[in-house]
């Protein structure tokens, strides 16, 4: 990524951003936008496995620190606290570079999950998977976020700030694990001493440097820190095709959105891979014998978790000690006892890390194997596992929203707690209601003002039993508003530049709960020239050529009006939606 020797995934990095610069004049195909999206979750695969080995290595700076004593276990106390602080910079800056890419991407598209990344039960981030992105080969939004309009090979304050993130936390980091002492001898390494190479065909001052700097670093770390330095320092320049750009530029002038985000997600990679090898000098320096079992818990368990009342539980209660260094590996079907090579999920992870498990209502039976060594020899222990959902008998509604809307897809959830789940009905009257997934679908259509829905079930005898029957009204889907720039009705005036960024006029709900997708199929631009107006016509939802050039040379106090908006949603039917009139500021 900067200066040095390249590894091979940088490598691939940079073969990645050639062939984003080589599509750039033409329209991008759906199979490369795709390509970018799987390089991204391997990217997060990647990420992941780096931070399962760095949890390794703090994992056996515990098993160390157990069967540590006096100076030497002040010694390894002293070294994870070191270790915490690294992992604190890397999450930190981890995630920065994650919320980087949700921004831009609901920039781009607004009404995408906000934010556009999970968060796990450590705190970090990682990216949503991108294929559900509807505006994946918009090449607008990054450069208008990161650099400046005037001059597109210069970074604006949010791109410099891109690259000010990683300086900080590779100054930070260097110090942190070069930071060494033995005996009446101090051991450190200053990064400001290190010149950042001009360009990525000339990184001879960068390396220079780096070995003048390098000298006062103890001698078993020092090409772990010069590894980490070249991971994470970039060129101030990059050549390409006999032109100039500012590393920041050369990453996302005309980028498409879901490349822009990969490149995000290789700069969260190449963190946790500085963290992994930060932490992996210092928890060199601890060499106490560990156990082999690090972890003692208690366990209660039981092969079902559900019972009916009247019967009970075999519940075991254990005590369970394992290697929490060693990643866990398991194989396990979920309702398919049979097996099958298709049904059969894997877990190689943390050790005593749980599985999510889940399903419609009713029983279900999990059957697998974990991966145990014997004497060194890995074997494969059966196991077994039988669980219930179902549905809780507690509810709370809003009577005034029971709703069905005409000619909507409405998602209807069912529980009838304490019956067999096959033997269910759901039936309405003045609605269709059809089985999809865990729930059900309720269509509506016609000129039915209300509709019924019930519940039946059979108990024990076979008998059907009426469990509950509710009413809802029904409604027309509420109509889309237009949408130019992020603006609708209710702001009349518009910046400049930011109308002439902009290229597709929307229609949506707006604060609704509904999901519901409108496409604008056509609309009519209105201007005029020597005093004389003329009409631009658009057979879809962009702007023409005519239209951008007509925004562009449009002045201040200037109108640009919108009319004539037809959209089309759910139900296929054309319709118009109103019109957008915004005074240029």
């Amino acid at each position: 990524m900067g200066g040095g020797k390249e590894t091979p995934r940088q490598k691939l990095i940079g073969l990645m951003y050639l062939v984003l610069m080589a599509l750039l004049a033409m329209n991008v195909s759906k199979s490369i936008l795709s390509a970018f999206i799987t390089i991204n979750q391997k990217f997060e695969d990647s990420a992941t496995l780096i931070t399962g080995n760095t949890d390794g290595l703090l994992a056996n700076l515990d098993g160390q620190l157990a069967a540590a004593k006096g100076d030497e276990k002040k010694l390894i106390v002293a070294i994870q606290q070191n270790a915490i602080e690294i992992r604190k910079i890397a999450q930190k800056t981890a995630n920065f570079y994650v919320k980087k890419a949700s921004d831009m991407i609901l920039e781009s598209d607004p009404v995408m999950p906000n934010p556009f990344y999970t968060v796990d039960d450590d705190g970090n981030y990682k990216l949503m998977k991108m294929d559900t992105l509807t505006k994946k080969d918009d090449y607008d939004t990054p450069g208008h976020m990161f650099l400046q309009t005037e001059d597109t090979k210069s970074p604006n304050e949010a791109g410099d700030s891109i690259r000010q993130a990683l300086f900080d936390y590779r100054d930070e980091l260097v110090v942190l694990a070069a930071k060494r002492t033995e005996g009446k001898k101090t051991y450190s390494f200053d990064p400001s001493g290190v010149h950042r190479p001009h360009s990525s065909h000339d990184d001879h001052e960068f390396d220079t440097s780096l070995e003048e700097a390098l000298k006062t670093v103890h001698e078993e770390d020092r090409t772990q820190i010069k590894r980490i330095m070249q991971l994470l320092t970039p060129p101030e320049i990059v050549h390409n095709h006999h032109d100039e750009y500012s590393w920041i530029s050369y990453q996302f002038d005309h980028a498409v959105i879901v490349a822009a985000a990969t490149i995000f997600t290789s700069l969260k990679n190449d963190v946790r891979m500085a963290e992994s090898i930060a932490i992996d000098i210092i928890t060199g320096r601890a060499s106490v014998e560990a156990f082999k079992f690090n972890k003692i818990e208690p366990l209660a368990f039981s092969s079902t978790a559900y019972i009916n009342q009247g019967d009970s539980l075999d519940l075991k209660v254990m005590i369970a000690a394992y290697d929490s260094t060693e990643r866990m590996e398991l194989r396990y079907w979920i309702d398919d006892t049979t097996k099958s090579e298709t049904g059969k999920k894997e877990y190689h992870g943390k050790a005593g890390r749980p599985l999510a498990l889940g399903g419609s209502v009713g029983e279900h039976t999990v059957v697998g194997s974990i991966a145990v060594k014997e004497k060194g020899v890995k074997k494969w222990k059966p196991w077994k596992f039988k669980y219930s959902v179902g549905a809780p008998n507690g509810a709370i509604a809003n009577s005034e929203m029971n709703v069905l809307y005409r000619g909507w897809d409405n998602k209807i959830e069912v529980s009838a707690s304490g019956y067999d789940p096959s033997t269910v009905n759901v039936s309405c009257s003045g609605c269709k209601i059809s089985k999809k997934g865990d729930g059900y679908i309720a269509r509506v259509s016609g000129s039915a003002k209300k509709a019924s829905l019930n519940i039946t079930a059979k108990d024990a005898e076979g008998a059907s039993v009426k469990i509950v029957s509710k009413e809802f009204r029904i409604f027309n889907l509420p109509s889309p508003k237009p949408y130019f720039a992020g603006q609708t009705f209710d702001k009349p005036t518009i910046k400049k530049a930011k109308a002439a960024n902009s290229s597709i006029v929307k229609a949506l709900i707006g604060d609704s709960p509904l999901d519901v997708k409108y496409t604008v199929t056509g609309f009519k631009m209105s201007g005029s020239k020597n005093g004389k107006s003329f009409d631009m016509r658009s057979k879809g939802n962009k702007l023409t050529g005519e239209m951008k050039a007509y925004i562009k040379r449009l002045g201040k106090s200037s109108k640009i009006i919108i009319t004539d908006i037809v959209a089309q949603g759910p139900s296929g039917k054309p319709k118009k939606i109103g019109s957008l009139v915004f005074k240029v500021i």
